[in-house]
This record gives structure tokens, C-alpha cells and sequence, in this order.
């Protein structure tokens, strides 16, 4: 796909052998305050959006963006549309209005490569990461093409999940009680009221059931997406991440010591995530393997900078977070 004509903005893969992320030129000797970067993205959002929508990832760097609110003026610039991090199962924290820190698992642990709430009743069309700090070692935020990950995928095991599609099943405790694994159902979808979080569960296509602990859901969806501008095939799950058997960030943080918890009916009787077939049949784990592995095969990382924004089409492109030493600030933001 070429850029409009009229939109003149300039690209170039920041690493010399990969295609993403694209960073766009930006003049040095121009001002390069965050009330500039708001004027720039209003200016440029049209080329932004083209180019993510063929590349998958945009890295807008060199401006000064060091507040929630700066970062947040920025992305609206681009994508008017927020969204609210509505049934969203990470730790995390708000910090202005629809931005929020990015998931706050332990430090030393990695969050695996995922499409952003590709589990949920909504999947954001951009996920927006925003830079105020980095971290003394590791903590990149690291991509991967999901076009990528679909070719090299073993065509049997890319079948079986394209052709059945996937269920993810959640057991979410209630605020009520004592705390539990990850969010409890309030958190979750930032509302207290069952009936209104009943109506979006319907509007959702998922199944739901009130239990003893909270919340029992389960939400069929695709396991591959047909990008809706290019029509390209991608990857566009995190089965390997919810399925019960596999170790994932979520079970190591929080799950032991919960009587909640039973590692044999995780999502289903007890708390916490499984994941199964679109017809109900199980997922062999070997086969989550060897997703992990193509996905990381695919891997593209880079060190943050203090400034940058990152720009993802959340259907083309995965993400994660490598571990880290020291402080580190992350915002994210969606639409």
C-alpha cells in the first residue's frame, strides 16, 4: 500500500534488518516540546495510520514527551478515539484519563509475545506505548509481526487453530471476598454493578455464570484475523499464554498459596485462565510450544528512549516486555 500523496511524512526501518518498527523523519533543529509533537501528530496522522496499517508498528522519536497527560494529547492527535482498558485482565494502574502504566508484573519476569485484549469482549485497533523512562538493563517492549508468524508457523498446527477457532475460559474472584489471581471481576471491566456487567457480556457473545469465587466466563473468537485494510492473513491470539498447563506470567504471579487455585481446572472450577478449541476439544501444550517458538523467531527488539511513543496496529503486530532491572515508566494507551 503507498502513502497518499499528500501525506509526505518520510519512513525508515530503525533497525538495519528488520521491517518494523518504521520511524517517521522528524527535523532535529525543529522544536521538539511536547506541545510540537501534539501539532506534528495532527499534522502527520494520516501518514502515521497508512503507514501503520502496512507495517504494523510506527516509532515516533525525538520529541519531549515526559507526562501522562503530554503522551496521552499525542495520541489523541492520532486516533481521536480512545478506549477505556475495559475487561482487561493485566495489573495495571490509571494515571489520566484512558492512559494507564503498562502491565505490572514482577520485574524479572517477561510478558510473552499477544495481540492487547485479544481475549476480551473488545480488541483495541491501536495500542499507543509511551516512554518516560527506561530502565537501567533489559524492560524493552519487544514486537513481532503477526503476518510473520502465520507464514512460519507449521502449516498443520496453523490449520487446526485457524479452522476451529479458540474459547478462552476465565474465573475472575469477586472484590467482595478475599483477593485472588490477577483482577477481580470489578477491576476487570471497571464496573461494580452485575447487571451492567452482565449486558456487556451479552453484547460480547460470552458466556457467563456467577459462582462462589466471582465470575466464570467464557469468550469464543478466531485465532487468525484477515487484516481489515490490507486482507492479509495474521496471528491474533494468546493461547499459549491462558492455557492452563503452560508457564505463563500470570500463574507465576499470584496463583500459589491460593486454595482458589487448582492447576488441573484453572479457569473453569477454580480461578484463573484456560484456553480450548472453538469445539470445546483441548490443546495439545506441544502445540503452544512450537507457537512460542515461531513467535519468538519473529521477535524484534529495540531499547527504549526516554520521548518515545510507539504506534501499534493491534491485529497486524504482537508485543510483550522483556525483564528488567531498575526503575522503569511505561504508559499505554488504546483505540
Amino acid at each position: 500500500m503507498n502513502l497518499n500523496k499528500a501525506e509526505t511524512m518520510q519512513f525508515h526501518p530503525l533497525l538495519d534488518h528488520h521491517p518494523i518498527p518504521l520511524v517517521p523523519a522528524i527535523d532535529p533543529d525543529d522544536d521538539n516540546s511536547a506541545e510540537a509533537a501534539v501539532r506534528w501528530a495532527k499534522a502527520n496522522a494520516g501518514a502515521i495510520e497508512t503507514t501503520v496499517n502496512r507495517a504494523g508498528v510506527v516509532l515516533v522519536r525525538g520529541f519531549e514527551i515526559d507526562t501522562p497527560e503530554a503522551f496521552r494529547a499525542v495520541c489523541q492527535a492520532i486516533r481521536p478515539d480512545l478506549q477505556n482498558y475495559t475487561a482487561g485482565d493485566s495489573p495495571r494502574k490509571s494515571v489520566a484519563d484512558q492512559v494507564y502504566t503498562s502491565s505490572e508484573y514482577p520485574q524479572e519476569l517477561e510478558v510473552l509475545l499477544h495481540n492487547e485484549l485479544a481475549y476480551a469482549g473488545w480488541s483495541p485497533d491501536r495500542v499507543f506505548f509511551g516512554c518516560m523512562y527506561a530502565s537501567e538493563t533489559g524492560g524493552e517492549t519487544h514486537i513481532a509481526d503477526g503476518r510473520a508468524i502465520y507464514e512460519v508457523l507449521d502449516p498443520v498446527i496453523r490449520d487446526r487453530f485457524e479452522s476451529r477457532g479458540i474459547v478462552y475460559l476465565q474465573h475472575l474472584w469477586d472484590a467482595g471476598g478475599a483477593p485472588g489471581i490477577g483482577l477481580s471481576w470489578q477491576d476487570t471491566f471497571e464496573n461494580t454493578d452485575k447487571g451492567e456487567v452482565e449486558g456487556y457480556l451479552e453484547r460480547s457473545n460470552m458466556a457467563y455464570e456467577w459462582t462462589d469465587f466471582g465470575l466464570r466466563t467464557r469468550a469464543p473468537h478466531k485465532a487468525v484475523l484477515q487484516h481489515p485494510v490490507t486482507g492479509e492473513k495474521c496471528w491474533h491470539n494468546q493461547a499459549d499464554q491462558w492455557h492452563r498447563a503452560m508457564k505463563s506470567v500470570k500463574v507465576s504471579f499470584g496463583a500459589q498459596g491460593d486454595s482458589r487455585f487448582e492447576p488441573t481446572t484453572a479457569g473453569e472450577e477454580t480461578l484463573g485462565n484456560h484456553v480450548v478449541f472453538g469445539d470445546g476439544g483441548e490443546i495439545d501444550p506441544s502445540d503452544l510450544e512450537a507457537i512460542r517458538e515461531a513467535s519468538k523467531r519473529c521477535e524484534v527488539l529495540f531499547p527504549w528512549r526516554s520521548g518515545d511513543i510507539m504506534v501499534i496496529d493491534n491485529i497486524m503486530a504482537m508485543h510483550g516486555r522483556k525483564p528488567f532491572t531498575g526503575s522503569r515508566r511505561i504508559l499505554v494507551a488504546m483505540a
